[in-house]
C-alpha cells in the first residue's frame, strides 16, 4: 500500500475514535441532566408501598366507592 492511503486510513480511523469519545461524553452528560429530574424512591425488601389498581381495569358502570377500595398495600419481596 502507498503512505497516502495508509495515513488517510489512520486518519479516519482516529476520527472515529475522537467521534465516539465525544458521544460517550455527550451521552453521560445527557443522562446526568435527565436523572436530575427523576425521582427515585428507594424500597427495601420487606417494606410496604402503596399501590392502587387504575380506573381502566374495571368494568364499565362499577361504582367509584370500590376503586378507592382497591388501593392497598403490597410487599417488596
Amino acid at each position: 500500500m502507498s503512505d497516502s492511503i495508509e495515513f488517510f486510513a489512520c486518519r479516519v480511523y482516529n476520527l472515529h475514535v475522537e467521534i465516539i469519545k465525544h458521544i460517550q461524553i455527550s451521552n453521560k452528560q445527557h443522562k446526568f441532566r435527565a436523572d436530575l429530574y427523576k425521582y427515585h424512591d428507594a424500597l427495601n425488601v420487606r417494606d410496604y408501598f402503596m399501590k392502587q389498581i387504575r380506573p381502566e381495569r374495571y368494568p364499565l358502570k362499577t361504582s367509584h366507592k370500590l376503586q378507592v377500595s382497591s388501593a392497598r398495600l403490597f410487599k417488596v419481596l
